[in-house]
């Protein structure tokens, strides 16, 4: 199915309700990582450029209906004013109502921010009385808020019942790189890393019937070399899905590590442990943080061969500077394949991190801004957010 995107209609002149994702992490009042800004800004500038009033609806943390200081679009409206030239922006902080929709009308500023829309009681009940009330705030809803798109909420999915609704650029493109994912030129390849087995075996299973491998390191890996029997220390895994760990491995191309690299639990002493008869990997005061060169050697071989490539996950305790050296090692390498002799694609929080770490950004050719959105999106769900703006 094809998507209704603000790309093939012309919008101008209108009042035009934009639901972004800038549910960014903040210290001290200051945004700390403004990648999902920046994702959004080539909408809000196209839509300014023609002429349109834009009033921005956005999310930050989970205040549940309630006016928490710490989660106001404050921090967020001083940032649109410092990077958005030639237009005042303005920030309004009342609750969404009658009155704010003649606020909105009588506004001179092409550019307004509401406050966070989860202080209302009724957006994540996708209360249609909520969505009414917003609604009547604008003329066209465009949706740039993909990250969000895997929950029915007021603000993407009852809205889209009173006002004509289109993706904006940014979820169009993610529409349209995901949809890709689903039938991959082969070879195609996944990479999976992270720390819960729960939260992505559907995504393995799923890729796994459609991809020629799947790679797994971090916390996945661990729980799938405890379920084989290895004592891994105090290594991240699931205790708990050491079954579901199992079933995993029963996949015939799913592709855990060949070695890793096993620390003590202070970080002072790493070492190398290869995986194979000796079933101890790690002394019980140790922990498994990396995978090892042979596994990175083993993987870039992978990588090499595919013309289509999906990372989501690190692949260590890339937070740490000893131990990030497997996951950069794959973002340079999946860095140096995309945009030619491969597609290269890659998404989830923590791997943003990373490709930014790696500066191999530019050659990808799509980072995707969701994180669980993304997942459930290749599991082959049709998301929330997502089915209303599909062409039937």
């Amino acid at each position: 199915m094809k998507i209704r995107s603000m790309e093939n209609v012309e919008i101008r002149g209108k009042n035009v309700i934009l639901r972004t994702d800038f549910n960014v992490p903040l210290k001290n009042n200051k945004i700390q990582d403004d990648y999902k800004i920046v994702r959004a800004i080539p909408t809000i500038k196209k839509l300014l450029a023609d002429d349109n009033r834009v009033i921005i609806v956005s999310h930050l943390g989970r205040p549940e209906g309630k006016r928490v200081k710490s989660m106001s679009l404050t921090p967020v409206s001083k940032y649109l004013r410092a990077n958005i030239k030639g237009f005042k922006t303005k920030f309004i902080e009342d609750k969404i109502g009658v009155s704010l929709a003649k606020k909105i009308k009588n506004t001179k500023e092409k550019l307004i921010l509401l406050e966070n829309i989860r202080y209302e009681k009724g957006e994540d009940a996708n209360d249609p009385k909520l969505a009414q009330r917003l609604a009547a705030c604008g003329d066209i809803f465009i949706n740039e808020a993909f990250a969000a798109c895997h929950r029915a909420m007021a603000s993407t999915v009852a809205i889209t019942k009173y006002l004509p609704s289109y993706a904006g650029l940014n979820l169009a493109h993610e529409y349209k790189y995901l949809t890709k994912s689903l039938d991959p030129q082969k070879p195609a390849i996944a990479i999976i890393g992270g720390a819960k087995i729960e939260t992505k075996i559907n995504f393995i299973k799923k890729l796994s019937r459609i991809y020629d491998a799947v790679l797994l390191g971090g916390g996945l890996a661990n729980t799938c070399l405890a379920a084989r029997g290895y004592d891994v220390g105090d290594s991240l895994y699931d205790k708990d899905y050491l079954s579901l760990a199992k079933s995993v491995l029963r996949i015939k191309n799913v592709v855990i590590p060949k070695d890793v690299i096993v620390a003590d639990s202070k970080l002072f002493k790493s070492r190398i442990v290869m995986i194979g008869k000796e079933k101890i990997l790690c002394n019980k005061d140790e922990k498994i943080l990396d995978i090892g060169p042979a596994t990175m050697k083993y993987f870039c071989d992978f990588i090499k061969a595919a013309k289509f490539i999906v990372w989501n996950g690190p692949l260590g305790f890339f937070e740490h500077q000893r131990f990030r050296h497997g996951t950069l090692v794959i973002a340079n390498a999946i860095g140096a394949r995309s945009k030619g002799a491969a597609t290269g694609i890659a998404g989830g929080g923590e791997t943003l991190f990373a490709i930014d770490m790696s500066k191999m950004e530019k050659y990808y050719d799509f980072i995707s801004s969701g994180g669980g959105a993304m997942l459930e999106f290749m599991e082959g769900k049709t998301l929330a957010g997502i089915k209303p703006l599909l062409i039937k």
